[in-house]
């Protein structure tokens, strides 16, 4: 748990989740009120961090990229995030919360000393809008429902790293968002083309 007298925004939001997860499963509308209209990168932070891991979970991933999509678009508009309703008064199980708010502040601790802002350009001008559609289509990519590994890890980490460069203002960082999103998809190029053999194969 962050401590109580940090300043940092992102500890302090997940402090609130987290206090709002003892109570009970929080709603998306919960944690939407905590994050603010103006949290929307924060937030997608918090909502990429489940995949980064090499498992892909199909279930989570199709409504969580989804989300990631609609509020990274939002936030490139500068407007509050649209949401469905029935998805916006949808429960999730407070345990899950409690273990993605608890990876988010291990992250972002080993991360914050090397965070720091520079070459601010790449978050500025047409760098900003080939950032948002960079975020969006890898939130596509996290959405598809695939059952291979690092299927949603490699276009996840292009989210984290896109959205710590620009929370930061980290050149840098999103000079590696850049980079990883060329390694993913070309892993998804490769995926589709093994497919492709292998359909084929099957065909003949």
């Amino acid at each position: 748990m962050a401590s109580p007298n940090s300043r940092n925004p992102l500890l302090e939001h997940l402090d609130a989740i987290e206090k709002i997860c003892l109570k009970g499963n929080p709603t998306l509308k919960e944690i939407f009120t905590v994050f603010g209209p103006a949290g929307h990168y924060v937030l997608i932070l918090f909502l990429t961090l489940p995949f980064l891991q090499p498992i892909p979970l199909p279930g989570l991933s199709i409504p969580f990229g989804i989300l990631i999509a609609i509020v990274g678009l939002f936030a490139f508009l500068e407007k509050p995030p649209a949401v469905p309703k029935r998805w916006v008064t949808r429960s999730l199980p407070a345990k899950t919360v409690l273990m993605i708010v608890t990876g988010s502040e291990r992250i972002f601790k080993k991360l914050a000393p090397i965070l720091h802002p520079r070459l601010n350009f790449f978050t500025r001008g047409p760098f900003r809008t080939l950032n948002m559609i960079l975020l969006v289509f890898n939130a596509i990519l996290l959405a598809l429902p695939l059952l291979f590994p690092f299927t949603n890890s490699m276009p996840s980490l292009v989210i984290l790293l896109q959205v710590l460069g620009i929370l930061e203002e980290d050149g840098l960082f999103i000079i590696l968002s850049y980079v990883q999103a060329i390694l993913c998809l070309g892993y998804f190029i490769l995926l589709g083309l093994g497919a492709e053999v292998v359909l084929e194969s099957i065909w003949h």
